[in-house]
């Protein structure tokens, strides 16, 4: 086949035409859509949060489900009052900007870099944070309703930001964490700006893209956006999360929003799809991907082995975007890859107390919000990989929160200015229509009675009365570990009391303050035991390392039922390696009584040995109150002023995040000694505010060890119950000379309120050859005396014997109970393999533990 050149009348063959004339023409054509910006493949925006096939079903809500109504409205009135189309109206959300223009006023105005010496202020920040929130606010209105007021305001926040940002300086070349606004703190600008800015440019991109304009403070007129300049600000954002972060911590999880959203708001989509590996499975020595901090929930029921408030964070933002890419690509499936992490949630509520507080580790707080955000996307997660186990547990929880009155889906959330990725209108547009339960569930479902979290070295113990639930039930922990924000807390305990945790962690004080280096994060700090004077921590995170808490047995384990509702047990381990005298062990076997539904007492015994000659130990316990007496045999017991006590740590060196003035008690105050004894000690907290009618806890100490009893004023405690957590903390400290391995530290613990009667009345040791082998307790319930032997052992396989008492056990823990005639009441084992009491035998089998009521 031929064609004519017409110029020459000549035949030229058809492949060499297309080899030149059309492969140029071609050429000039595909410049052309280059040079209008039209992709074969070009993204239809908006695309992160929403497509705009949805926004039909969108609508639907809005008309048909009040609560959406209420948000939708509620959204429209936070950016009606800047949302314009008026020039002059236009530039009053901007002019409300901390703007700082060159003197080249032809050139944008700059905003002011953060946290930085010499930077912009707190209050400069919250209206830079606003402005972004605003404009996400604006972009979705325009999305809902094509009203154009609402994508100009969106559109020229976004063109302001770009515009400064273009002219600051990236800190490429800086440390670790170094970024841009923030020129040392890319983890606090990925939150509050880097990911708030592509979610603003992917909801105006239809109103850019169609020829709307943006505000130009330079010119003080209405331009066209500059869409090259966006998607290098876009870029940077991108590198800067991959190449200034931190691993082994929550930083990569915390910069992935702003990683991932401005990934999606490339216009590449061969860039996106080379770039998107990096949160979903591709690591970089900066960055962790989705795939390798899911690793941290191995097993169902993991959380990130953070103190809570951090933990809680790493779920919640993993399950967004978990979210947020499997609606972007379902063919992802992230969220059926990773069932653990939204599965956390289940496990926060498993730890709380029965007043819903929490345990206080590290430097947590006591009390957190349910994230009901977290919630509505894990149901979300949960539909879109069809999860039935997921879908019925988080609808059950949402709908029965519902109910109560406790979650109200029409509000949105109060907006924060803190660092904080803003995700507050998907609680409109991600929201699931309806929220059914699948049974009638109590927004309160019984939590279990045990529980371990491992990496805290945790061991939580409930016994949960039925009459009166918050104020009578039981609870209790031991802990202590070594992971990011823990303390060196040696094996810590809590104990919980007339709807109050009574027995408390002295919590947290203020970051990079003396005392919180040198006293809440050390021993001094816990319901823990010092050996020898020097119980400290080296290496891990800023040297706060210690060797994890083990758990040597335990009854209920964790998760389980229990052989008995009335008795339960935990024993754990120390090995206080960096002990600067000497290492030392320690073994603490906590156990819960009910001896009703309304009486019980907790039972502590404490083992401690060292290899230091003249080695000594001293047991800790802070408990909230106005004060605690010292009594013995019903006589107040004398002590004397002994300021010098605890003050050679104060001598020893500090080097921030590096050497502590172990183990902190130098912080004490208030310092009163008796003289050494081995008598009987009771020590009554009372706490007169926390009620109309006064709290007490008292701790019984049975005679049998030699100990020095100091009574001290230690620092307030934060997680204390107001007002105490303003006030000093009652504290008393038992210190002992020599081992307390064959003859521990022995404390029963009880709490009443004002008018009722303690029902323990005694206690006293058992040994068996010379050796420590338990307790005997006497108390009276309901007018009636009942006696305990609560047998406690080292091993598993020890044997205690008492043939005038008519006792023999085999195991680890074990208590008979009889009444006031001496009769049997129950037996239970803990751990071990037969108990007896006289004629009567408890055997146990392949489980070891076993309980028989009379």
């Amino acid at each position: 086949m031929f064609v004519i050149d017409s110029k020459i009348k000549r035949e030229i063959p058809l492949r060499n035409f297309l080899s030149s004339n059309v492969v140029a023409i071609c050429f000039i054509f595909l410049l052309t859509l280059i040079t209008l910006g039209v992709s074969a493949k070009e993204i239809e925006r908006p695309s992160i949060w929403v497509k705009k096939s949805e926004r039909p079903e969108i609508l639907n809500k809005i008309q048909t489900e009040p609560w959406a109504k209420s948000l939708f409205e509620e959204l429209k009135q936070r950016v009606e009052p800047i949302a314009a189309l008026n020039k002059e109206d236009r530039l009053k959300p901007l002019k409300e900007l901390p703007l700082i223009w060159n003197e080249d006023k032809s050139l944008a105005p700059i905003l002011p870099h953060f946290r930085v010496k010499g930077g912009g202020s707190k209050e400069q920040l919250m209206l830079v944070i606003k402005a972004l929130q605003d404009g996400v606010d604006c972009g979705v209105m325009y999305y809902l309703t094509q009203e154009e007021k609402y994508a100009a305001c969106g559109a020229d926040i976004l063109n302001t930001y770009s515009n400064a940002l273009i002219q600051m300086k990236v800190h490429k070349e800086g440390a670790m964490n170094s970024s841009w606004m923030f020129p040392g703190d890319h983890l606090y600008e990925a939150r509050v700006i880097g990911a708030q800015l592509p979610i603003i440019y992917d909801f105006v991109y239809p109103y850019l893209k169609s020829g709307g304009k943006v505000y130009d403070l330079q010119s003080s007129s209405l331009v066209a956006f500059d869409f090259g300049q966006a998607q290098r600000v876009f870029k940077t954002y991108v590198w800067l999360a991959l190449n200034k972060g931190l691993l082994d911590s929550n930083w990569p999880v915390l910069e992935s929003s702003s990683l991932v959203h401005n990934i999606l708001a490339l216009d590449d989509p061969k860039e996106i799809a080379k770039k998107l590996p990096y949160y979903t499975h591709l690591d970089t020595k900066h960055q962790a991907s989705l795939k390798t901090v899911a690793k941290k929930f191995e097993n169902e029921g993991d959380i990130w082995p953070e103190s809570f408030q951090y933990s809680k964070h790493v779920a919640a933002f993993s399950v967004y975007l978990m979210t947020l890419l499997d609606r972007y690509d379902p063919t992802l499936k992230l969220g059926q890859k990773y069932t653990n992490i939204p599965a956390a949630f289940t496990s926060y509520y498993d730890l709380q107390y029965p007043n819903n507080e929490y345990p206080y580790i590290g430097d947590g707080h006591r009390t957190y919000k349910p994230e009901y955000s977290a919630l509505e996307m894990s149901l979300l997660l949960a539909k879109l990989n069809n999860n039935e186990k997921q879908i019925n547990d988080f609808s059950n929880y949402l709908a029965s929160s519902i109910s109560a009155g406790a979650y109200d889906r029409g509000h949105l959330h109060n907006r924060s200015y803190g660092p904080s990725p803003y995700y507050t209108p998907l609680q409109l547009l991600w929201s699931v229509k309806e929220i059914q339960s699948t049974q009638k569930v109590d927004v309160a479902p019984p939590r279990p009675r045990t529980k371990r979290l491992e990496y805290a070295g945790m061991n939580i113990q409930r016994n949960v009365s039925k009459q009166n639930p918050v104020k009578n039930s039981l609870m209790a922990f031991v802990a202590g570990g070594s992971y990011i924000h823990g303390h060196a807390s040696g094996m810590d305990m809590e104990l919980y009391g007339q709807g109050h945790v009574l027995g408390i962690d002295g919590g947290k004080g203020t970051y990079r303050t003396p005392i919180h280096e040198n006293y809440y994060r050390l021993f001094a700090a816990h319901n823990s035991v010092i050996s020898n004077g020097a119980s400290a921590s080296s290496g891990d995170w800023i040297n706060l390392g210690i060797n994890r808490v083990q758990s040597v047995a335990m009854e209920p384990a964790a998760g389980e039922k229990g052989v008995s509702d009335k008795y339960s047990f935990n024993t754990s381990s120390f090995y206080d390696e960096f002990n600067k005298v000497a290492p030392a062990n320690h073994l603490r076997t906590l156990a819960l009584i009910k001896l009703s539904d309304t009486k019980g007492y907790y039972l502590d015994i404490f083992r401690a040995k060292s290899s230091h000659e003249q080695e000594f130990h001293d047991y800790v316990y802070h408990n909230i109150g106005d004060k605690v007496d010292i009594t013995s045999g019903s006589k107040k017991v004398k002590l004397k002023a002994d300021a010098q006590r605890y003050q050679a740590a104060a001598k020893t060196p500090w080097v921030k995040h590096k050497d502590y003035q172990h183990p902190g008690w130098h912080y004490f105050e208030q310092v009163k000694t008796a003289t050494t004894s081995s008598q009987q000690y009771e020590a009554t907290f009372t706490a007169s505010k926390l009620s109309d009618e006064s709290i007490a806890m008292r701790a019984l100490i049975p005679a049998g060890l030699d100990i020095e009893l100091t009574t001290v004023k230690a620092p307030k405690a934060y997680g204390a119950s107001a007002p105490y957590n303003e006030k000093p903390l009652p504290t008393f400290v038992m210190r002992h000379q020599g081992e307390t391995w064959s003859n521990p530290f022995t404390v029963a613990y009880e709490s009443v309120t004002e008018g009722e009667d303690y029902a323990v009345t005694a206690i006293e040791r058992l040994y068996g050859k010379g050796v420590f082998k338990g307790v005997k307790v006497n108390a009276t319930v309901d007018g009636k005396s009942l006696t305990q032997y609560i047998i406690v052992q080292e091993n598993s396989d020890d044997k205690y014997e008492d043939k005038k008492l008519g006792i023999y056990f085999e195991g680890q823990f074990g208590v008979i109970t009889t009444d006031e005639q001496n009769k049997l009441i129950d037996m239970y084992i803990g751990n071990g393999n037969q108990l007896k009491f006289k004629q009567d035998s408890l055997t146990t089998y392949y489980k070891k533990s076993a309980y028989m009521k009379m």
